[in-house]
């Protein structure tokens, strides 16, 4: 998923200065897309600016929010708070656009493109914590023959060889490889591939 965000920002970076400038618009939104919105930017550790980039950056992803929005138009919750937030003049001329183009507020717009960028991540994360349990493991039983080999080499070389410690040393990169993957899992820590 970092990757496509990494591509994203990428493709954001040929955008013009002009599309760029930050200016400031207020949505009337539900609480429920209020609520997915801080969890898009606390998930992906983004500011709303670049939350609004990487939802309107397909125009097809935009037309699938527009598609939902004029075939469920009661799914729009009555009860919606005015927030502001900063965006790009580039993301609120097409918002304006589409909105004139479809008949839709863009409130409707952004309701929907908030829900759907949701959607999308979360089965994006549930995919990779499927993977993640995988190579879990993949590590664990990987580990546990490199244990044995350790004590097949204290075994045949003694506990003060030189190829025994270092091999001591790869087994202890498994064993917090391995803890940092439960951590991903149980807690959602990034791993740190340096460590």
């Amino acid at each position: 998923m970092k990757k496509q965000i990494i591509q994203v920002f990428r493709n954001l970076d040929r955008v013009s200065q002009t599309d760029k400038q930050s200016v400031r618009t207020t949505f009337k939104l539900s609480n429920s897309s209020n609520n997915a919105m801080d969890w898009l930017i606390k998930k992906n550790n983004l500011k709303p600016k670049e939350i609004f980039d990487l939802m309107c950056s397909n125009e097809s992803f935009v037309d699938v929010a527009i598609k939902t929005a004029k075939e469920n138009p009661e799914v729009i919750s009555t009860e919606q708070t005015r927030k502001t937030f900063v965006i790009s003049k580039g993301v609120l001329r097409l918002l304006n656009r589409y909105s004139k183009e479809h008949e839709l507020s863009r409130d409707v717009i952004v309701e929907n493109l908030i829900s759907l960028f949701k959607m999308l991540l979360g089965m994006q994360a549930e995919a990779e914590k499927l993977k993640e349990e995988k190579a879990l493991k993949i590590v664990s039983d990987f580990w546990s023959k490199a244990e044995s080999v350790e004590d097949q080499l204290k075994d045949l070389l003694g506990d003060e060889s030189p190829i025994v410690v270092r091999f001591g040393y790869v087994c202890v990169i498994l064993m917090n490889l391995e803890m940092a993957i439960k951590s991903k899992l149980s807690d959602d820590v990034p791993i740190d591939p340096d460590f």
